[in-house]
């Protein structure tokens, strides 16, 4: 397959081949759900704490007689009734999932596909930066027609200090290396900006690397 590639003022400069393998993989809803939940909750900290009855450092006499108060009955003092605990609260834990490395591939292809499929893919010759200028990020997102959140998507060397800057002002508009991409970050965005030494580097990542089976092989 063959993907235009387009310069910063949003102009097509040519065609240029692509990996079926990793830009034409049929979505499966149900798998890119199970890898963005577990990515999500592998974001979580844990960290949420509660007082139970047992940490509660209180007597644990009971406040008054069973009967005849005319009131009802209660326990001990740090009982959650009276806000000194809480019943059932959430304690430290792990929310880690374990994601298969296949099915962690298969759902970046997939996610990929969709996408570009969508035409919320585009591919650009370059994006540097000589001076920092967030007008002239401003302009370039302008200039190729971009609504809603993007990722712009770039090979490791190219990312320098000048673009990161100028990014920072624009919002909207996030950077990445081209081998940091997971699932859940190009699906938080509406469109995707990927340079061509980024597709290249996307290619020798994700691609099957010459390994044997069709494109449902995950």
């Amino acid at each position: 397959m063959e993907i235009e590639l387009k310069n910063i003022e949003g102009k097509v400069i040519k065609k240029i081949p692509a990996s079926d393998y990793v830009w034409a993989q049929p979505m499966n809803e149900s798998l890119v759900h199970q890898v963005v939940v577990a990515q999500r909750n592998n974001r979580r900290q844990g960290t949420s704490s509660s007082m139970r009855r047992r940490d509660s450092d209180y007597s644990t006499a009971k406040l008054r007689a069973q009967k005849g108060s005319g009131r009802a009955r209660v326990g001990s003092r740090s009982s959650h009734l009276f806000g000194n605990s809480v019943a059932h609260g959430p304690r430290p834990r792990s929310f880690s999932q374990k994601i298969q490395r296949r099915v962690k591939k298969a759902s970046i292809r997939m996610v990929l596909s969709e996408k570009l499929k969508e035409g919320e893919v585009t591919l650009l010759d370059n994006f540097a930066m000589d001076q920092i200028s967030s007008k002239r990020i401003s302009q370039a997102v302008k200039n190729i027609g971009l609504l809603g959140k993007s990722l712009l998507i770039m090979e490791k060397s190219e990312i320098e200090r000048n673009l990161l800057i100028s990014i920072k002002n624009v919002k909207g508009i996030k950077t990445v290396s081209s081998d940091l991409i997971n699932t859940y970050d190009l699906m938080a965005v509406k469109n995707l900006l990927i340079t061509q030494e980024a597709l290249s580097s996307i290619e020798k990542i994700w691609d099957r690397k010459g390994k044997a089976g069709g494109n449902n092989e995950y």
